[in-house]
């Protein structure tokens, strides 16, 4: 039997380790280029890293966020498809898709937006709207692809390994303002709470990598936190673009094509292959209507749609969290559905 524990901490995907390939671009890395070894490698890690966002997650649970709120399909717009080049590999200079400069991130709306007082006095836990989350998480992202195509391919070609870091840091402290705003936020979508965390750990290893590289000049170990981070961002990211449209900046392409990449490695899922479709169908839908986004319901029990249980499981708290589709399933996806 399953049983609820309340709202337990976060199972998180994790990111991307891969000290020994080499990066330049945004679009880390060429999939097709790794040894399977590598690749397994690379995926193992992805499934595994996750205590930093459980703790970060747990701690923001005990400070008293109920997880509420009600997420529904986006209205703005959906994320262009494009091919533009994206950090450090940037196409001609200011042929951005915006046609302006994105506003500033992280400074959220003074609507839906509010602070929890500390012990001290000072305000530690900021609650920030769905609303408020979404639109500062845009113009983040589009502000960094901005940044990113201040130089040309050429541009960039020709700068040695000092001068690429430095600009790769350039376009990730674009976000530290939304890192700032976030990092330690509380959402009113449990959900959201989680994409939210795992965006911010995505930046944070990014600053990381600064810190490794001005201080010991190491390219592998700064390589591999900047990349952790990228995977971090780009799982977040292409899951709220494909659930709420987000009016993202080309470059976004990429960071969906490089998810599609990683989640080719999984192999086959099995666990759910006997159960019917219909009933497949039916927790699809219920669990796109949560938030938690595994396609277009088609019947088909893959990969996204079990690590979409297992996390629907693990964030309220139904045990044990093993992606299995059966009666009692449904009926905690009903349940949790008819409270929103």
């Amino acid at each position: 039997m399953r049983g609820n524990t309340g709202l337990a901490a976060i199972f998180a995907a994790g990111c991307l380790v891969l000290s020994a390939v080499p990066v330049w671009g945004e679009v880390t890395v060429d999939w097709d280029d790794l040894t399977d070894a590598q690749q397994r490698q690379a995926y193992e890690q992805l499934e595994s890293e996750n205590h930093m966002l459980r703790e970060q997650l747990a701690a923001l649970q005990g400070s008293g966020g109920s997880g509420a709120g009600t997420p529904g399909p986006g209205t703005s717009g959906t994320a262009q498809d494009g091919s533009s080049s994206t950090e450090g590999t940037a196409a001609s200079a200011g042929a951005g898709s915006e046609g302006g400069t994105s506003p500033a991130a992280g400074t959220g709306s003074a609507e839906g937006t509010s602070a929890a007082a500390g012990t001290d006095g000072s305000q530690s836990t900021q609650i920030k709207s769905t609303e408020t989350f979404l639109s500062d998480l845009t113009a983040s992202f589009n502000a960094r692809q901005e940044k990113a195509r201040t130089h040309t391919s050429d541009e960039l070609s020709a700068m040695d390994t000092s001068a690429m870091w430095d600009f790769r840091f350039e376009c990730a402290e674009v976000e530290r303002a939304f890192y700032d705003a976030y990092h330690t936020a509380q959402i009113d979508d449990l959900n959201l709470c989680y994409l939210c965390s795992e965006y911010c750990l995505g930046l944070e290893k990014q600053f990381q990598a600064k810190e490794i590289w001005d201080a010991q000049q190491d390219a592998d170990e700064a390589n591999r936190l900047y990349t952790a981070g990228y995977y971090n961002r780009a799982y977040a990211l292409v899951e709220l673009s494909e659930y709420y449209g987000l009016d993202l900046a080309d470059e976004y392409q990429n960071l969906k094509n490089a998810v599609a990449r990683m989640d080719s490695m999984s192999g086959e899922e099995t666990r759910n292959s006997s159960v019917d479709p219909s009933k497949v169908t039916q927790v699809q839908e219920l669990l796109n209507s949560l938030g938690f986004l595994c396609g277009t319901p088609d019947g088909i029990a893959g990969r996204q749609t079990a690590s979409c249980i297992e996390r629907f499981q693990n964030m309220y708290g139904y045990e044990p969290a093993d992606g299995i589709i059966d009666d009692e399933l449904i009926t905690q996806l009903n349940d949790q559905a008819s409270r929103r």
